[in-house]
Formats: C-alpha cells, structure tokens, sequence
C-alpha cells in the first residue's frame, strides 16, 4: 500500500483564504471638500488630488468631486461650469493676489459672472465614479423637475438637500460610496446654508462641514479657526507670573460659543439645529481659514495635495433683479485656486 505524506506547508495552503477573486466593488479614490456658511455668502472648497492607494492618478481632478446642482449664470464671460455641471478648473496663469497681511498668496481665476439664481452645489469625495453616477442622477432630477414645470421655477436649495438626501437613502442596500456636502443659500433668511451627510443619507445643517480623505484632521482645525471668541476664556491681572502667561497662550476651552440653547431650538413645530448655521466671518476670512486648514491636512495627509479650488458665491442684498414674478438677489461667483503640498 502505498502512503503518502502531506507536508505541513501544503496542509497550510487549504486553510489560507484566498483574496485573489474577491469582489470589492468600492475604491477609495481621496479627496477632501469641505464648505462655509456665511451671512451672505457660501464658500465650498475642494482639493485636486485623485488617488488609488499610494498611486495618485492625477493632480488635476475636479470632475466628479465639486459640481452644481441648480442654478444659471449669464454674463458676457466664458460660464464656469462645464457641460455636465462641474467647476472648472481655474488656470494658473494669472497674477498673484495678497490673501492677508501674511506673505501667502493666492492665484485667482478673474471670472465674477453676474448670476441670476444663486447656485447650489454639491462637493463629494470618495469613490470617483460613484460620485458621477450620483452627480449625473441629481442632474437628471433636477432637469426633469425644471422641465415638468415648463421652466418656471427650479428647486430651492433646502428641496435639493432633501432630495439628496433621499436618493442616498434609496441605495441604503448598496449605497453610494461618495460622502457629500451641499452648500447654497436658505429661502427664508438668504444666508448662507451648508448640510453634511454621511453614505446612506442621513444629513445635518451645520455652518462648517468637511468630509472625505483627512476630514478626522481639518473638521478640528476649521472648528478651532472658527469658533466663536466667547469660547474662550482667559484673565489679564496686573500682576503676571509664568501660570498666568500659560493660561493666556493656551486659554481654556469653557464652551463652544455657536451651541444654540436647548430652550431656543423649537421654533412652532420644527426644531432648529443646534449650533450656528453660519459664521461670524467676513468671505475673505474665512477663504483664508480654509487654506490655512488645507494646507495643514496636506502635511499630513498622503492624498490630499496638489491644488485646492474655492468657490465663493456672494449674495448682494440690497441690489435685486426681477425674474418673472419673483425678485431674487443679484450673486456673483468668483473661482480661486490655490497650491498645496506635492507630495
């Protein structure tokens, strides 16, 4: 009778699971958005990088991950939207302009179209093409509503926000990986208005929101940049020691000063968010804050770099044009491109 004699390393090959034919149907493809929301303006922002892994697959990407919703421009210059709603990416051939007293500057893209309804747009990071299938879908929505009603009105940007809101939950079985932020401006105050959300839907109205590839590390330094001055607490005495002068270099952190009061949240039937919906912060501000957060994500983060594209939409509330029967505020739009690390 003849024996055989397995080998322990051929006994190990069959307890081995094999990954070589598994599916994975979700790739992480990077990229960092994030938005703010101001008193009359909205400002959302988005980083250039498109990554596989530790391969970056180009450094000008901006199709799938900062496009707009609503919204039309007339002026005389080129649209800043391409064909399928996307920004375009500003060039780099124009002169530098002084951000701050700082020595950093920025590239700005001189277009300022003159714009009848105010934009809404939608910036999404994670897997590349389950941002396009989604930006492709709310498009289709949105046309067929405009459409349906002969061209009169199009969707506000609070019916747009629940409207993503619920096609993300329609694939709550096999949802979309693309982790989105919406930014335009509110019907009943004309502020600015920014929600977050997360795969399957669920959304929040807040004033600065992040999301994508390194948000664990810029949701913190842009709630630090724009917290509100009565978060913190320090003394002066007239007498100082080197206590007191720690105390002042790093002050306590007593509370955040946009936290709404709980007794102040109900408003008839609806409960109002609760913190601040929008910063105390004039829109040159706050651009440079949200550099200032880029480019400390970029330091420490692999898939983030390359370029950051800010676009601020401004609201000017006491000029008004007349469309139909229904006046609107004039907006203008402007594109600003500024670099980040190239790793």
């Amino acid at each position: 009778m003849t024996k055989y004699i397995l080998s322990p390393s051929f006994l190990l090959f069959f307890f081995i699971p094999s990954t070589a034919n598994e599916f994975q149907p979700y790739a992480l493809n990077g990229g960092l958005v994030c938005a703010v929301a101001g008193q009359d303006f909205v400002v959302v922002a988005s980083d250039t990088r498109l990554t596989d892994g530790y391969e970056i697959l180009t450094r000008n990407h901006l199709q799938s991950r900062l496009w707009v919703a609503s919204g039309g421009c007339q002026s005389h210059t080129s649209s800043p939207f391409e064909n399928g709603g996307s920004v375009i990416l500003p060039s780099e051939e124009n002169s530098s302009v002084r951000i701050d007293s700082s020595d950093e500057h920025r590239k700005i893209n001189s277009l300022s179209p003159y714009i009848v309804q105010p934009p809404t747009f939608i910036a999404s990071a994670g897997c590349s093409s389950d941002c396009e299938e989604l930006k492709r879908l709310m498009r289709s929505e949105i046309a067929s509503n405009i459409h349906w009603t002969h061209g009169k009105h199009t969707l506000s940007s609070s019916c747009i926000a629940n409207l993503l809101g619920q096609t993300l939950y329609t694939r709550r079985s096999f949802p979309f990986y693309s982790f989105c932020i919406l930014a335009g401006f509110d019907d009943a105050s004309d502020a600015g208005m920014v929600h977050v959300y997360d795969a399957i839907g669920s959304h929040e109205r807040v004033s600065v929101a992040s999301a994508g590839t390194g948000r664990e590390m810029l949701q913190p330094i842009l709630d630090r940049l724009f917290a509100s001055a009565q978060s913190f607490h320090s003394t002066r005495p007239h007498e100082k020691n080197e206590e007191d002068d720690l105390k002042e270099a790093f002050p306590r952190l007593i509370r955040d000063g946009r936290v709404v009061d709980a007794s102040k949240q109900r408003s008839g039937l609806k409960l109002q968010p609760p913190v601040e919906t929008c910063v105390k912060c004039n829109a040159e501000q706050a651009i440079s804050r949200v550099v200032r957060s880029y480019r400390a994500t970029a330091e420490r983060e692999i898939a983030v770099g390359d370029d950051v594209v800010v676009c601020l939409v401004r609201k000017r509330r006491n000029q008004k044009v007349t469309k139909g029967d229904a006046e609107q505020h004039e907006c203008t739009m402007e594109l600003f491109r500024f670099p980040l690390k190239k790793h």
